[in-house]
């Protein structure tokens, strides 16, 4: 979150004004769902909707970078793009890879694999809408 911070200082946001601002509605709609799954389901059911984020982060960033930071120049988004590109995040994501796969040996069964995957699949869109929101803001 530090970095996000700093980012946003760098475009005139103090942490102030970014406290202030309104919570877009894909932001609450796929922060809910996850807080849904974790209350209504078990441990399982909450990595699994949390990682189109913990995982996704280090699988766009690998895409953004595929020829390493340096060579992202002067990017505007270099110092966002190394986060999750670089070693530490991609350990973060490995972790949670394998604490998912370590509750899934504990607790999936086939019927639950196949209301899994569509959690996945929904919290895959939601991840979606809420990269479309940042997009849809610089048009």
């Amino acid at each position: 979150m530090d970095l996000h911070v700093r980012l946003c200082g760098r475009w005139g946001l103090s942490p102030q004004d970014i406290e202030a601002a309104p919570e877009h509605q894909a932001t609450v709609v796929y922060t809910r769902f996850v807080l849904d799954c974790g209350a209504a389901g078990d441990l399982l059911d909450l990595h699994v909707a949390l990682a189109p984020c913990v995982i996704g982060y280090a699988e766009i960033g690998r895409h953004l970078a595929p020829d390493g930071i340096d060579a992202l120049g002067n990017h505007p988004y270099r110092e966002w793009i190394a986060e999750y590109a670089g070693d530490a995040y991609r350990t973060v994501a490995a972790h949670a890879r394998r604490h998912l796969n370590d509750l899934a040996a504990r607790a999936m069964t086939e019927q639950h694999f196949d209301e899994l995957a569509a959690l996945f699949g929904k919290a895959s869109r939601l991840e979606g809408d809420f990269w479309q929101m940042g997009l849809d803001a610089e048009r």
